[in-house]
């Protein structure tokens, strides 16, 4: 959880929007898109979410697909853009 803290700081810092996030798959898990997008989604959604996770084999990418909405603020998307081209 420190290390998803500290790039959503990082990726706060900066003005380039555009820029690419590099992210190590081995530092993040599906649960760690639910934390980080509890907040912005609505119930529905972040159910839909939670019960994805709870099957076999759940990548981290999916959930972030899943999880990706317009509505998020423009550092999460970052990361879970991150994350898509990462292919965890």
């Amino acid at each position: 959880m420190t290390v998803f803290l500290f790039v959503i700081t990082a990726m706060g810092c900066g003005t380039d929007k555009t820029r690419t996030l590099k992210v190590s798959c081995q530092n993040y898990s599906w649960s760690d898109v639910e934390v980080l997008v509890q907040p912005h989604l609505d119930d529905v959604l972040f159910t839909a979410l939670v019960m994805q996770g709870q099957s076999a084999n759940y990548k981290t990418s999916a959930a972030a697909e899943q999880a990706m909405d317009e509505a998020l603020p423009e550092d999460v998307k970052g990361i879970l853009r991150a994350l898509i081209n990462a292919n965890c």
